[in-house]
């Protein structure tokens, strides 16, 4: 992994990195034209898989990321196996502590 990194072009990084500006400026732009306060999303395509080979496919976590904006999961119950499921949120950049608000009333509401 660390030789594939360092074989990554100056131009590469660029361009990765434009992608995520591009990104975050999208979806800046939709959270003030729709007054959006935050994204709810599922944080994995199903439930955890059993054991501790692996954490999952980190799929729906990587259009936060990649754009740089606050994100956190927080438990959302079980499924009929018993495996825990998610619910993940998704704040605006530099909403790290209204993201945080957000999540301690939607906890207390998971947990009813």
């Amino acid at each position: 992994l660390i030789r594939k990194g360092q074989g990554i072009t100056d131009a590469e990084l660029e361009r990765d990195r434009s992608g995520g500006d591009r990104l975050l400026d999208a979806l800046t732009a939709l959270m003030d034209r729709y007054r959006i306060d935050l994204w709810i999303s599922p944080p994995a395509l199903g439930a955890a898989p059993r054991g501790l080979d692996s954490t999952g496919d980190p799929v729906m976590n990587l259009p936060w990321t990649h754009a740089g904006v606050p994100v956190l999961c927080l438990p959302a119950g079980r499924n009929a196996e018993g495996l825990p499921m998610g619910l993940q949120i998704a704040g605006g950049l530099g909403d790290d502590e209204d993201l945080l608000f957000w999540a301690g009333d939607l906890e207390s509401a998971l947990r009813q």
